[in-house]
């Protein structure tokens, strides 16, 4: 009987030892519980990563060298366009150009001329549609011709265009050289200019950083919005750090 119980004992103990063998290997191979905060989902992570953007500053994400903005051939500086002369159909000077009413959003640009007046004082403002002025564009700092179809006689019959006194940003010249707050962290932009069509749309807002600074960066239009008060307006510019970091830069001669 005594081999009979050894070779009982021995399977015992191979039956042990295989347990304990099964034991190790699933702890080994079992997976790791999962961490108590769970990943984003896909629909969160648009939401996720706005949150992270805004934190950034536009220093965290600046590039290492940015684009060149160019002025297309049908493209005009505000700040060029005013105080161009305005040229009846045979070519004779009948007014000056004072002003861009840019208004509010899905508003007529129009161009605000002076009639009379002397060095950009006195005279009469008159509002024309862009419809009915030809602005010639030029390569260099000049300033453009504007021809109207409108005689001198037939400028000073128009309805006199009227100033609110409010600040209120729907002339180009109110907003320029205007300081706007940013959307993001504690920022400050001055507005310098704007990029129009010759048909008057604003298509860019030309910006600098800070108070003092020398480098004009290019931003939509649409991003230069207008907070109304009782009184006088504020403009901030509704532009996150990443759009900021990579706006183009306006090449000199412009």
């Amino acid at each position: 009987m005594k081999p009979l119980l050894f070779t009982a004992s021995a399977i015992a103990l191979m039956m042990g030892a295989a347990a304990c063998t099964e034991a190790t290997s699933h702890a080994e191979t079992a997976p790791q519980a999962a961490a108590e905060t769970s990943a984003a989902t896909p629909d969160q992570m648009p939401d996720k990563q706005a949150a992270n953007l805004k934190e950034m500053t536009r220093a965290d994400i600046e590039p290492v060298k940015r684009e060149k903005f160019t002025l297309a051939s049908d493209e005009i500086l505000a700040s060029r366009l005013i105080g161009s002369e305005v040229l009846d159909p045979a070519g004779d000077e009948i007014a000056t150009v004072a002003d861009v009413w840019i208004g509010e959003p899905g508003d007529t640009p129009k161009l605000i001329v002076r009639d009379g007046g002397v060095a950009g004082v006195g005279g009469t403002l008159h509002a024309i549609g862009f419809e009915g002025a030809l602005i010639e564009p030029v390569a260099n700092d000049d300033e453009p011709d504007v021809r109207v179809t409108y005689s001198k006689a037939s400028l000073e019959g128009l309805p006199e265009f009227k100033q609110n006194g409010v600040d209120d940003y729907r002339l180009a010249s109110e907003a320029m050289g205007t300081t706007a707050s940013l959307s993001f962290g504690d920022n400050l932009a001055r507005v310098n200019d704007f990029v129009m069509k010759v048909d008057g749309t604003p298509e860019y807002a030309v910006i600098s950083d800070g108070l003092a600074g020398t480098t004009h960066y290019v931003i939509d239009a649409d991003a230069l919005t207008i907070e109304q008060g009782d009184g006088d307006g504020t403009l901030v510019i509704d532009l996150d750090a990443d759009a900021f970091a990579h706006a183009k830069v306006l090449a000199d001669g412009q």
